[in-house]
C-alpha cells in the first residue's frame, strides 16, 4: 500500500527508537510505498553509472534529497529490525502515480542479514547485481580505500575485505536462497561497457519499463569514474588473486551459464 507522504516532513523511527534526521518532503501528490527495484551489488561495478541511466527513464522517479544509495538495513546487523520499521524504510520511495521508485546500495548482497530483511520490506521488489572482474573490482576498492582515510582500515583489512565482497557465487546464492531468481537481475559491467544500449534496454524490460526509451537516452555518459590514480598490483598480486579467484569463478560460471568469463581477463581462471 501506498501513503502520501508529500509535505510532512515526518520523522523515520532509527533502530534504538530514536528519531532519524526528517526525511525531505516530497513534491505534492507523490506517494510514498515499497521500492519498486533495488539494486543490491556490488561495490565499485559501476552501480552508480547504471543507476542514473535507470533514472533517466521518465517514468522511474526519485524524491529530491533522497540518495542513490539509502542503507537503511546496514544496522540491524543484530536482530533489532521489527515490522514497525517497514514503514520507515518505504518512507524514501516517494513517486509520481504511475511512475516507479528504488535504490542502490552496493553492499546489502555482502551483509548476509540483509537479504531476509529486504524480503520482509520489499517482497516484490525487483533486485539488480553488476558484476564486475572480480581483480578489476578488487583494484579499484582497494584504491578507494586507500584515499578515504575516514575509513581507518589497515591494509591488511582492506585487501580482505576487498576479496571477499569479489566471491560472487556465495553472495548470488544467498539472495537467491531469499529472492525467486526470476526477481533477480545479474547484469556484467563489461558488457554493459560494451553494449551499453542492449543491457539498458534488457534492464528496462526487467522493470517493466518501455526499452524504447533508451533511443532518447545518451548511454554513452559516464559518472563517479575514480578520479584518482589507481592502485597498482605486482605480476605476483594478479596471479595470488587470480589463482584465488579461479574455483569462484568458475563455480559462478556454472550458476550463471550466460556469464562470459573471457571478459575477466586474469580473474578469469
Amino acid at each position: 500500500m501506498r501513503k502520501v507522504v508529500a509535505g510532512t516532513g515526518r520523522l523515520v523511527r532509527s533502530w534504538r527508537g530514536a528519531p532519524s534526521p526528517p526525511l525531505p518532503e516530497a513534491p505534492a501528490g507523490w506517494v510514498s510505498g515499497p521500492p519498486d527495484f533495488v539494486g543490491v551489488g556490488t561495490a565499485r561495478s559501476g552501480t552508480t553509472w547504471w543507476d542514473e541511466l535507470i533514472h533517466a527513464h521518465p517514468l522511474v522517479d526519485r524524491a529530491p534529497g533522497i540518495p542513490k544509495e539509502v542503507h537503511f538495513f546496514d544496522r540491524f546487523w543484530d536482530g533489532s529490525f521489527r515490522d514497525a520499521d517497514i514503514d520507515g524504510y518505504h518512507a524514501y520511495f516517494a513517486r509520481r502515480p504511475g511512475h516507479i521508485a528504488g535504490e542502490w546500495t552496493p553492499g546489502y548482497m555482502v551483509d548476509f542479514w540483509v537479504p531476509a530483511l529486504l524480503r520482509r520490506a520489499a517482497p516484490k521488489a525487483r533486485l539488480l547485481v553488476l558484476l564486475r572482474d572480480p581483480i578489476e573490482r578488487f583494484r579499484s576498492g582497494l584504491t578507494l580505500t586507500e584515499n578515504r582515510l575516514t575509513l581507518q582500515w589497515t591494509p591488511r583489512a582492506a585487501a580482505n575485505g576487498g576479496f571477499q565482497r569479489g566471491c560472487y557465487a556465495d553472495q548470488l546464492e544467498r539472495l537467491w536462497a531469499t529472492f525467486p531468481r526470476e526477481q533477480v537481475l545479474v547484469l556484467q559491467y563489461e558488457r554493459c561497457v560494451a553494449d551499453t544500449a542492449t543491457e539498458l534496454r534488457r534492464t528496462f524490460t526487467f522493470l517493466g519499463l518501455d526499452p524504447s526509451a533508451v533511443d532518447e537516452i545518451d548511454v554513452d555518459r559516464r559518472v563517479n569514474e575514480t578520479r584518482v590514480e589507481k592502485v597498482p598490483l605486482s605480476a605476483d598480486q594478479i596471479r595470488t588473486l587470480a589463482r584465488a579467484y579461479g574455483p569462484e569463478n568458475q563455480r559462478l560460471a556454472t550458476l550463471l551459464p550466460d556469464l562470459d568469463l573471457s571478459h575477466w581477463g586474469a580473474g578469469a581462471t
